[in-house]
């Protein structure tokens, strides 16, 4: 019964640490993975099975504010981001960590582009709220809200990061046939930045193993080292009480 409890509690305990994990990346290296950005709306969403069997969500968003992004990238001007999980004929699949969506909500996503589609770059890292406070427009992160470097920042702080990184410049434009409302990228001459990018898993649910702080790997360890000498104690308490 000892045996069966400790098992269990193994279980537990590794469910919960290999669960979605993210490292607090600072905003320029966020911007820095990131192919584009946009502030959107969400106006609808459809789930199905993909052909693996897997459930996924289509999320369709209305393009507000798009940067480095164009109507290529679009379909029917709206973006669409495919993320796993949700409800199909009565059975729903859960993502620990994925981020979460409401129609008609607005926030600004960090996008990447692999392959010629585009995914939320580094999963619900690349989600932020809008907010406004005294006169000033903030992205707030979905995952950190309350961390004191990469819990907020500014739109204009978030633009200039843009543009350094990318190396692009933002110009409204006028043309109904494009976005509506949106701001359009000018890319400059010169090698396709989509050569460069590092080729990473559709919906990217974990960040890198790099990114993972040593001290998770630690704890870790503690955890593991903790529970295997309990049970060499209870083996070694069982096997005294049989020669008994």
């Amino acid at each position: 019964m000892i045996k069966k409890l400790l098992v269990l509690t193994l279980l537990a305990v590794y469910n919960q640490t290999f669960a979605t994990i993210f490292s607090p990346l600072p905003f320029d290296r966020q911007v820095e993975e990131a192919t584009s950005g946009t502030e959107a709306r969400l106006s609808s969403s459809r789930v199905f099975k993909n052909a693996d069997g897997a459930i996924m969500t289509e999320y369709s968003f209305d393009v507000l504010e798009a940067y480095n992004l164009s109507n290529d990238d679009l379909e029917n001007k709206q973006l669409k981001l495919v993320m796993p999980g949700g409800t199909y004929d009565g059975v729903t699949s859960m993502i620990d960590g994925a981020p979460q969506f409401k129609v008609g909500e607005k926030a600004f996503l960090l996008l990447k582009k692999i392959e010629s589609k585009i995914y939320l770059s580094n999963f619900t890292l690349g989600k932020f709220k809008i907010q406004n406070y005294q006169g000033k427009t903030y992205y707030v992160s979905e995952v950190f809200p309350m961390d004191p470097n990469i819990g907020r920042i500014s739109k204009e702080k978030m633009l200039d990061l843009m543009k350094t990184k990318w190396k692009v410049s933002f110009e409204e434009k006028k043309d109904s046939e494009e976005i509506s409302k949106a701001v359009i990228v000018r890319i400059p001459p010169g090698p396709n930045k989509e050569d460069k990018l590092e080729k990473r898993g559709p919906a990217q649910e974990e960040a890198s193993k790099e990114d993972v702080p040593l001290f998770f790997w630690s704890a870790l360890f503690v955890v593991a080292f903790f529970f295997a000498f309990i049970f060499f104690k209870l083996s070694q308490s069982e096997h005294q009480h049989k020669r008994e």
